[in-house]
């Protein structure tokens, strides 16, 4: 067979796998394997490294400490008082609690480092909320599932992690990369959500008259989350200001829930059990998964496959616009089907060579990469934060209504996605002035 035709089935059966619904980390080591008996198996040779070699980096040390951090986090009630704040000071505007829900999940973003914490729990609290002041299941449901999704940009992003690994790319500088963009989407969803509530009241109504805060009880709902803004500003802060490295951030993050937690009443057996427990899987999984990534790749290599599609691609007209659009896209398509971090550990090495040739900031395609990834996340007919916001909303929701409440917010996100395109200064103007 000819390299193409080899190269060509090696993506064919992968994806065949995993649309049989195999874990992703299995498709990728089963694949290579396969491939290696049959065509060459001297990479077979590579498989032995991928598992003594990869998990063993430096920078994984911060995953699970910044997961640790985030699943205390999620326990600590940090939830329920940035939102019953956002309540007592914007519920009264059309469309408030609409807006203060993104607010809160671009806080809780800033806390866990992934999306589903956010998602979740927003969907367990803001929901009922909003429907008992009768707001439209389109907003209520959009507004959650698109703040949830910041999870993956606003450091500290766990998928800003491993591309800054694959990619060696300094982390602090893809945090602060994240950062703007993900400000910047944040800020565009409540100004829609607000500017559609003004001319539609009846999808997000104002509350009631009678139910008026005085000052005081607002400052006390506002200074209720102190610890946690204290917590999220220390710890980017010490990476920002190059004082500790993010695994040593990481490690001070973590150490502070923990006392947040203590401090607060939260800390008990079962919350210790469980964040453990959820540290560990999520931390299992993505390192199978990039050891599996390590796998494919590397049989990859040994093939002569990286090479070729490193030509094919440099060769295609459209120029580095092109390029990076078909990039774009593939990332697209993928998020349809894969998780996050599948995705980064799949591509990341097949894209960095061709964005080295083609001279491009490796920052500033970061920032295009998780931001795409995003839009993924929201696309139907599989984007991954629309399953896990059904999981939690009530029986009386459909899949329909979850898929219909995503439209304008994924507009939005397009919007992004192209500005930052445009003007790259958009994501590399704050790691480079803080250098």
């Amino acid at each position: 067979m000819s390299l193409e035709l080899i190269t060509a089935l090696y993506f064919i059966v992968l994806f065949a796998i995993l649309f049989m619904g195999l874990p992703v980390s299995f498709g990728l080591g089963g694949t290579a394997v396969l491939f290696a008996l049959i065509i060459e198996p001297r990479a077979l040779l590579s498989v032995p490294s991928a598992f003594y070699s990869t998990p063993w980096s430096s920078i994984l040390v911060t995953v699970p400490l910044f997961l640790f951090m985030g699943s205390l986090i999620r326990f600590s009630g940090i939830a329920e008082a940035a939102y019953d704040a956002v309540y007592k000071l914007i519920g009264h505007i059309p469309g408030g609690l609409a807006m203060g829900t993104v607010q809160v999940c671009t806080v809780f973003a800033a806390i866990t480092g992934i999306t589903p914490p956010a998602t979740t729990t927003m969907g367990q609290i803001a929901y009922p909320s909003m429907m008992r002041y009768n707001y439209d299941r389109r907003i209520a449901i959009g507004c959650i599932a698109a703040g949830g999704a910041l999870g993956a940009l606003i450091p500290p992003s766990v998928p800003f992690i491993f591309y800054g690994l694959l990619a060696k790319v300094s982390i602090g500088d893809l945090f602060m990369a994240g950062l703007m963009p993900g400000l910047m989407l944040a800020l565009f969803y409540t100004i829609y959500i607000g500017v559609r509530c003004q001319f539609q009241p009846e999808l997000g109504p104002a509350l009631p008259s009678d139910e008026k805060f005085t000052a005081g009880e607002k400052l006390s709902a506002v200074l209720s989350i102190w610890p946690f803004a204290l917590l999220i500003v220390i710890v980017l802060g010490v990476i920002w200001g190059g004082i500790a490295t993010p695994a040593e951030a990481a490690a001070f993050g973590a150490a502070g829930a923990f006392v947040i937690n203590f401090i607060y009443g939260k800390l008990t057996k079962a919350v210790l059990v469980e964040s453990l427990v959820s540290t560990v899987k999520l931390s299992g999984m993505g390192l199978w998964i990039l050891i599996g990534a390590t796998v494919y790749l590397n049989v990859f290599n040994t093939l002569g496959s990286q090479d070729l599609l490193t030509n094919l691609v440099l060769s295609m007209p459209g120029g580095s616009t092109g390029i990076l659009l078909m990039m774009m896209l593939i990332i697209l398509i993928l998020g349809m089907v894969m998780d996050d971090w599948a995705i980064i550990l799949l591509c990341t090495p097949l894209f960095i060579p061709i964005i080295d040739e083609l001279g491009i900031d490796k920052l500033w395609f970061g920032a295009l990469f998780i931001v795409n990834i995003q839009i993924a996340y929201l696309t139907p007919p599989f984007g991954f934060v629309l399953f896990w916001i059904k999981g939690v909303l009530p029986k009386d929701v459909s899949m329909g209504d979850v898929y219909n409440s995503v439209g304008p917010f994924v507009v939005l996100q397009f919007v992004g996605l192209t500005l930052i395109f445009i003007f790259p200064e958009i994501a590399t103007w704050l790691p480079n002035a803080l250098k």
